[in-house]
């Protein structure tokens, strides 16, 4: 029964699950900066990610990669710039542009708080039983998908999928 309407309410329907999903990552993802904390916010933790990542790139790549208007991208580089995380350069191939590259500096903070957050999410991986870390998988592997796609776009999953079977009426 729902709280608020009094209703009977699928526990498997779309809306409920992405519900839960959603205030799960955003508590998951609390947790995970709790245990280092920056000065970044989420954004541009995740540009400094791509520029490490993926790097040297242009702005307007990162900016097609985020996700995100090149004038966003451009303010976004410029405070990572500032706080000494990434660098511009020359483009060698296209004297006109600049690439972005990771500082040492970037690049360690970067690696830090993947040993961190790794380290505390594989204590509760290894606590899982084998079906669970399947499962677990599975699911890691539906929301890199849905992480990587782009607005207008149906998420493309790849590996084994099997339907819940039916239950006996």
């Amino acid at each position: 029964m729902s709280e608020a309407t009094g209703a009977s309410v699928d526990a498997d329907a779309p809306h409920v699950l992405a519900a839960r999903l959603r205030l799960s990552m955003v508590r998951l993802s609390r947790q995970l900066r709790r245990m280092d904390p920056s000065e970044l916010t989420i954004t541009q933790f995740s540009a400094l990610a791509t520029v490490v990542r993926n790097g040297p790139l242009g702005v307007g790549h990162l900016a097609e990669i985020e996700g995100l208007p090149s004038p966003a991208a451009t303010r976004l580089a410029d405070k990572l710039e500032l706080a000494g995380l990434v660098a511009r350069r020359m483009n060698p191939a296209d004297r006109r542009g600049v690439q972005l590259f990771a500082t040492p500096e970037g690049t360690e903070l970067l690696e830090r708080r993947a040993r961190i957050g790794n380290a505390w999410l594989a204590g509760h991986v290894s606590a899982l039983c084998r079906t669970d870390r399947l499962a677990l998988e599975r699911a890691v592997t539906l929301l890199e998908s849905f992480a990587t796609e782009r607005s207008g776009e149906t998420p493309q999953v790849t590996g084994d999928h099997h339907e819940p079977k039916e239950k006996p009426t």
